[in-house]
């Protein structure tokens, strides 16, 4: 009788263990590619394009290291990466849909830094490249190592007060004036600024505009009571200008330059940068989109998730911020969040499978997306090089932890 239960239960295992081969592959199927694997570069370069093309606030971000790669091979052919890249932003802002690569780096002064992870599946032979999901936690580089290598430096400041407002008016003014737009532009929303005292206080702000109904045949004393122009026809603009205020010669220097993006030209450059592109395939400015109609996969591809939140300036000796959704001061590309929405934005840490919206009249053939890795790669290329040296930022960044 004793035998008899031993050989039921072992054959119980047995069946348990044969019928669930694909989800205990899967669970051991991560590898850990080296840093600079060539194709390790072009998923961090496409997740990131991907990244900077689904935001509709703050900077575009650029690459500065590779930190860690996991690579899961698909049964279906091609490789889901979990990726966790270091960040900085640039000076381009994500309504320019340029390419990270051609944007300017900051200054190290000026640099917002951090880290994204980011899930991203990459199908060569059948052209695609579909980010899965990311999350991003930036923060402005801490005041006192700004002090110590640049004590005269200018530190961003809090874009929201009045006089920042009023120096962007200020400029924006010269730009109307100059401009050989057919209508007034007013200010949208600051996004950046920092103060100096050269021969008195100087102000630089980075600021978006939008164009309003006014013509610029007529004369307006006061743009700011112009209606803006609907969201359909309006064109957008990004500006950035300085007003320095001498009391030496008791005048004023104001300067400005802006970009004007209209719907169509934003939608043209969004296209060329559509997930569904032939990986190491397109060129750096000009990539060809592949319509879902002739993608088989892309009915099984989930829309992109993510998103992006920025700490305030941290006064402690920190490391690179940490990604972590309990930090109740975060905002979200620029924004305060909501206490509702702190915790409750989506997270790469729950299982999500392509398998879960099986039925049994269409099979199905997307890439099987694992909770993202707690373990970081176990090649020693990772972390990998800096993509440009940066003197102050590079104590901040994270290190991988020494192995027992």
């Amino acid at each position: 009788m004793v035998l008899l239960v031993s050989m039921l239960f072992g054959i119980q295992a047995l069946c348990s263990w044969a019928a669930s081969p694909p989800a205990r592959e899967a669970l051991t199927a991560l590898l850990s590619p080296t840093c600079n694997d060539t194709a390790v570069e072009e998923a961090a370069d496409l997740a990131l394009r991907l990244i900077n093309t689904d935001r509709k606030e703050g900077y575009i971000l650029s690459l500065y290291r590779i930190f860690s790669v996991r690579e899961h091979p698909q049964e279906i052919t091609g490789s889901v990466f979990y990726l966790i890249l270091d960040v900085v932003d640039t000076e381009c802002h994500v309504l320019s849909k340029k390419l990270w690569k051609n944007c300017k780096a900051r200054l190290a002064q000026g640099t917002v830094y951090g880290q994204c992870k980011a899930i991203i599946y990459i199908n060569q032979p059948r052209n695609i490249a579909h980010l899965n999901s990311y999350e991003c936690i930036l923060q402005p580089v801490p005041p006192r190592y700004i002090h110590k290598g640049c004590p005269d430096c200018p530190v961003d400041d809090c874009p929201t007060e009045p006089r920042y407002l009023e120096a962007a008016v200020q400029s924006l003014a010269k730009f109307n004036e100059e401009s050989q737009q057919t209508h007034y532009f007013s200010v949208l929303n600051v996004t950046r600024a920092s103060m100096q005292w050269v021969v008195g206080p100087a102000y630089f702000v980075e600021f978006l505009i939008q164009e309003t109904s006014c013509s610029k045949n007529d004369t307006i004393a006061d743009i700011s009571k112009c209606k803006p122009l609907s969201s359909e026809l309006a064109q957008i603009g990004f500006c950035k200008g300085s007003v320095v205020n001498s009391h030496l010669e008791h005048t004023r220097f104001v300067t400005i330059s802006c970009e004007i993006y209209s719907l169509q030209d934003s939608a043209t450059e969004e296209g060329k940068q559509q997930a569904n592109q032939a990986p190491g395939k397109a060129s750096q400015n000009q990539q060809q989109a592949f319509p879902s109609e002739i993608n088989p996969f892309s009915p099984h591809l989930e829309k992109t998730v993510g998103w992006v939140k920025i700490l305030p300036p941290s006064t402690e000796d920190i490391s690179s911020p940490n990604l972590s959704k309990e930090n109740q001061n975060a905002n979200k590309d620029g924004k305060p969040l909501p206490p509702e929405a702190v915790g409750s934005t989506p997270s790469l840490d729950g299982e999500k499978t392509q398998a879960d919206k099986a039925d049994l009249t269409k099979p199905v053939t997307g890439p099987v997306i694992l909770s993202f890795p707690e373990e970081l790669s176990l090649s020693d290329s990772c972390p990998g090089e800096a993509k440009e040296k940066n003197s102050i930022l590079q104590p901040l960044l994270p290190k991988k932890p020494t192995k027992a």
